[in-house]
């Protein structure tokens, strides 16, 4: 029965990927339908994309930062 076990997990790590891609393919099919019956969102003026995207790429440096200074401080206290 050892000689096999390699072999049997082989298939059984298969099964599992093949389940997941399946169950993935479920999901990305169910939020499609859901999606599709919401209402669509009112038009965005390009200004205001370009604004709601600074202001996010803003945030994301600034938790950046605050993520290196925690670092560096932990650095110099060690």
């Amino acid at each position: 029965m050892r000689t096999y076990q390699p072999e049997r997990a082989l298939i059984a790590r298969e099964t599992r990927e093949e389940s997941r891609r399946e169950l993935a393919k479920v999901l990305y099919q169910i939020s499609r339908e859901r999606a599709s019956r919401l209402p669509a969102p009112p038009p965005v003026s390009l200004e205001a994309q370009f604004q709601i995207s600074i202001h996010r790429t803003r945030e994301d440096v600034q938790r950046e930062k605050d993520a290196q200074t925690a670092h560096i401080l932990r650095w110099l206290q060690s």
